[in-house]
């Protein structure tokens, strides 16, 4: 029972580093409408800035920052560059183009950083008791900064204007445009805001782990999909809660079978949701995508 609760308790730092990436994955398809498959990129540019940024200040609060800046830019730039270009073709040709652009982002930094793996030189510190869970120092603020994320989103897309423009474009973005609202921008600004979000994920993702590489990020790719679609793609507070009940089935999986399985039991939990639930886990009737 004891190591059954540690287990859950380390399915909560992997839980709260997996909604993060989910958030900022679900909230680009909910105003584009397709599956960025570069998404993982923008987990390891963000990783690789703050591995600069540690290595040259020591500070793991700027380097915590620049991730999330250097993931606003390429998720920008994603959209603008790439995504923008497509629209109003069909999906599959955004989405086959994201694939072109995750591959060429990999080999860039192939040639950048090279092929070997880096690790960053922060210490975790030991880990402590809290009830009949154990967490480090580094996993506590990993769940903290999720869940102050996810109270800002929260906020952001319920309370602001910019929220409600938001919503109405991922409810129907014609609509939207004809109502007033400026729909390209918006989307342009989801995209940053998605790219900030999935740049922070990417830099605790990698301290979390240890040690990362330019491919990092994609093999991250198939579990963050698989959160969302449980959540229900387009919808994110139901991807909060989607990234929760995979990154803990992930979690215990692995401890009671091999965690190189991982990518495995993601593969097996995403094809018996498309299967069952394709709209996810929380979602009733047909619609697929909702703010």
């Amino acid at each position: 029972m004891h190591r059954l609760l540690l287990d859950v308790g380390y399915g909560f730092v992997t839980a709260a580093i997996l909604s993060l990436s989910a958030v900022a994955f679900t909230l680009e398809y909910a105003v584009s409408r397709v599956a960025n498959l570069a998404h993982g990129e923008i987990l390891t540019i963000g990783a690789y800035t703050a591995y600069l940024v540690q290595n040259g200040t020591h500070n793991v609060v700027l380097a915590a920052l620049a991730a999330a800046a250097a993931g606003g830019v390429t998720g920008y730039a994603t959209n603008v560059l790439l995504i923008e270009r497509f629209a109003g073709r069909v999906a599959v040709i955004t989405l086959i183009a994201s694939l072109g652009a995750s591959l060429v982002l990999q080999n860039v930094l192939v040639m950048i950083f090279g092929a070997a793996t880096k690790a960053y030189t922060i210490n975790q510190g030991a880990p402590h008791a809290y009830g009949p869970f154990q967490f480090t120092h580094a996993e506590l603020l990993v769940i903290f900064s999720a869940v102050v994320i996810a109270g800002l989103l929260f906020l952001l897309l319920q309370q602001t204007k910019f929220g409600k423009a938001v919503r109405a474009v991922a409810e129907n973005r014609d609509l939207a445009r004809a109502s007033g609202i400026p729909a390209k921008r918006v989307i342009a600004q989801t995209w940053l805001l998605a790219g900030v979000v999935a740049g922070f994920a990417g830099f605790v993702l990698a301290e979390n782990v240890g040690a990362f590489s330019p491919s990092f990020g994609n093999g991250f790719l198939l579990i963050t999909i698989t959160a969302t679609v449980a959540g229900g793609l387009g919808r994110p507070y139901g991807t909060l809660i989607g990234a929760l009940l995979v990154g803990m089935v992930l979690e215990l999986a692995g401890a009671y079978t091999n965690s190189s399985y991982e990518l495995a039991f993601a593969f097996a939990i995403l094809v018996l949701l498309l299967l069952v639930r394709p709209n996810g886990l929380l979602v009733r009737g047909s619609r697929t995508v909702a703010a």
